[in-house]
C-alpha cells in the first residue's frame, strides 16, 4: 500500500507565491539599488574608517570570508533546520500532514533520513568555510597595500570612528 502527502491547492499555491513575492521582491529591489551601490563606494575607501582597532578593509573581508558563510548557515538553519530535524527523528519525509507541491509518496527509515542529512552536513560544511575564512582573510589583510591618497576625500570625522 502506497501513501500519498496531500497536496496544496491551485488557490494555496498563488498564495504562498504573493506572500513570498510580496517580501522577496523589494529587498531584491532594495539590495540591487541602494545596499550595492553603497558597499561599492564604501570599499574603495574602507581602509580609511576605522572602528575601533578594526580599519574599514579588515571589517569588509573579515565579513566576506567569516560572516557571509556564517550568515548563509545560521539563515538556512533557522528556515530548514527544524523541518529537517523532525524528519530525523521520525524517519518520514514528508512528515505526517505535511502539504507538497506535486504528488509525493511518503518515505520511511533511512532513505527519509538521507536529504536532512546532507542538509546538516552543508551547515557544518558551510561553518567550517567560515572558519577557515578567518585564515584566507588574515592572510589577504597581510598582502594588501591599500591606496592611501583615496582617504584625502574621507572627513576625518568618517575616517576614525572610535578613538
Amino acid at each position: 500500500m502506497t501513501e500519498w502527502a496531500p497536496q496544496y491547492s491551485k488557490a494555496e499555491r498563488i498564495r504562498l507565491l504573493l506572500f513570498h513575492a510580496a517580501w522577496a521582491v523589494p529587498l531584491f529591489l532594495l539590495t540591487e539599488w541602494f545596499f550595492f551601490p553603497w558597499f561599492e563606494r564604501y570599499v574603495e575607501t574602507a581602509h580609511c574608517h576605522r572602528y575601533g582597532v578594526f580599519n574599514g578593509l579588515e571589517l569588509v573581508l573579515y565579513g566576506l570570508f567569516i560572516g557571509l558563510p556564517l550568515g548563509l548557515a545560521l539563515l538556512v538553519l533557522a528556515i530548514e533546520g527544524r523541518h529537517s530535524f523532525q524528519i530525523l527523528r521520525l524517519g518520514q519525509s514528508p512528515l505526517p500532514d505535511e502539504k507538497v507541491f506535486r504528488a509525493t509518496r511518503y518515505v520511511y527509515g533511512n532513505r527519509a533520513r538521507i536529504k536532512p542529512l546532507i542538509f546538516f552536513l552543508l551547515v557544518v560544511f558551510l561553518c567550517g568555510v567560515s572558519v577557515q575564512g578567518f585564515f584566507w582573510a588574515d592572510a589577504m589583510i597581510g598582502e594588501l597595500s591599500p591606496d592611501v591618497s583615496r582617504c584625502l576625500g574621507v572627513p576625518v570625522a568618517q575616517r576614525y570612528i572610535f578613538p
